[in-house]
């Protein structure tokens, strides 16, 4: 579709991740070499060939195969949670069984069914099973689609599993109060850290004073925002900087109480790669700053507003502050195409930390079309044939290798491809 508007006279603008999209571009501009205040460079700009040529590009690796992930040794199924009769959408009646302490990648064209599967029954049949309700930010809208018949019921293998959660690339908040910091919880820790000064005990301030939700330590024009939201009329409301705080959010009194030369708000300016340093002695906060750094997320600020985040790194947020948890019996993990958005190399450090979870007992089923991740994982179910009424079946079920020879799979010329 593309091609065919290029040729009808068009020019074409393309933000794209995806490697074989670049290689049929016409003309690359490539943008880094890093992310955050290591970014922002035009690198290349040119035809695709010439971009093996430039040594500072992380694109370059991959669009060239200089760097292709090795395929780990598969795992062996621990057990499996068997679901039968599961009815959504296009699926109907369908059974379908998933290995447990397994990496898992269901497959499919769009509209084949895998998210009816994956993120709507597999998730409210063992939310059920478990007790426990998967709390949706999203509004009921009129224009939402009648409820539609579900049923299905889990045949074995609940009992392995202790814990159920789901990773999206839904925001982590709605307004700048929310945070990197807040979300993961390291910041309760650096609050701590302040309130053991001695200029803090001084004035007799504990852990709330440096809290911008509490009223006490945070600025009181903006209510500890940093921001004042500005109403246009027909239009949006936008965020400004606060014009009495300038978006320290805090008021001066707290801000004269520093840590390490540090006042809290200029914490909150550090990115996670200058935290690493500022609290290497500082147990209870490095952890969560490392685990951040390692999923590829070290450019951000510590105080950067939940809404300035992309779902990708939303989701990484997510994923880190389950990594960060001391393990609670076995978990699933349930990922709908968390690949959305990201570099190669941001999906190889995703791919790290999913197959860190799983060495550690715990299973994770994703929903995938980047055949790098699918080739990558332990077992892969492909739905389809078709899309809509064309799918809804379980066209092919084993490890990659299995899957890649199916004659039915539209799935399996893509992966033999990818694991050639």
């Amino acid at each position: 579709a593309l091609e065919r508007l290029k040729a009808a006279g068009n020019s074409l603008f393309v933000v794209e991740h995806d490697l074989e999209t670049m290689r049929r571009a016409d003309w690359l501009i490539d943008v880094g070499p890093a992310a955050g205040e290591h970014g922002g460079q035009v690198l290349y700009s040119g035809p695709p060939a010439g971009l093996a040529k430039i040594e500072a590009s992380q694109t370059r690796e991959y669009l060239f195969a200089e760097r292709r992930a090795s395929n780990p040794p598969q795992r062996q199924p621990q057990g499996w949670l068997k679901l039968e009769g599961v009815t959504r959408n296009n699926l109907k009646g369908l059974d379908v069984d998933f290995p447990l302490g397994c990496f898992t990648a269901v497959t499919g064209i769009s509209g084949s069914g895998k998210s009816s599967l994956v993120s709507q029954a597999l998730l409210e049949l063992v939310g059920s099973g478990l007790g426990s309700r998967l709390d949706s930010d999203e509004e009921p809208s009129l224009e939402d689609d009648a409820p539609q018949t579900s049923g299905g019921r889990i045949g074995a293998g609940l009992e392995h599993i202790r814990r159920l959660v789901q990773v999206d690339q839904k925001p982590i908040g709605r307004t700048p109060r929310s945070n990197l910091a807040t979300y993961t919880g390291l910041f309760d820790n650096v609050r701590k850290l302040f309130a053991a000064t001695a200029a803090a005990k001084k004035h007799g301030y504990d852990a709330g004073q440096f809290s911008f939700n509490v009223a006490k330590g945070r600025c009181p024009h903006c209510e500890g925002e940093g921001f004042v939201s500005v109403e246009l009329l027909f239009m949006p409301s936008v965020y400004a900087p606060c014009p009495t705080c300038h978006g320290a959010r805090y008021n001066p009194e707290t801000l004269a109480i520093e840590w390490q030369g540090l006042s809290i708000a200029q914490v909150l300016g550090l990115t996670v790669e200058q935290a690493v340093e500022v609290f290497a002695e500082q147990p209870g906060v490095l952890r969560s700053l490392q685990v951040l750094r390692d999923i590829g997320l070290g450019y951000l600020r510590l105080g950067q507003p939940a809404t300035e985040l992309s779902g990708g790194e939303a989701q990484r947020i997510k994923l880190a502050t389950e990594l960060q948890r001391n393990a609670r019996g076995a978990t699933l993990y349930v990922l709908d195409e968390p690949t959305t958005g990201l570099h190669p190399r941001d999906v190889d450090r995703l791919l790290s930390q999913l197959n860190h979870l799983v060495d550690t007992g715990h299973t994770v089923v994703v929903v995938e079309h980047e055949m790098r991740v699918v080739a990558q994982s332990d077992w892969v179910i492909d739905i389809g044939p078709g899309a809509g009424d064309l799918g809804g079946k379980v066209v092919a079920s084993g490890t990659p290798q299995t899957v890649a020879k199916s004659k039915k799979s539209r799935t399996a010329a893509f992966l033999a491809r990818e694991l050639a």
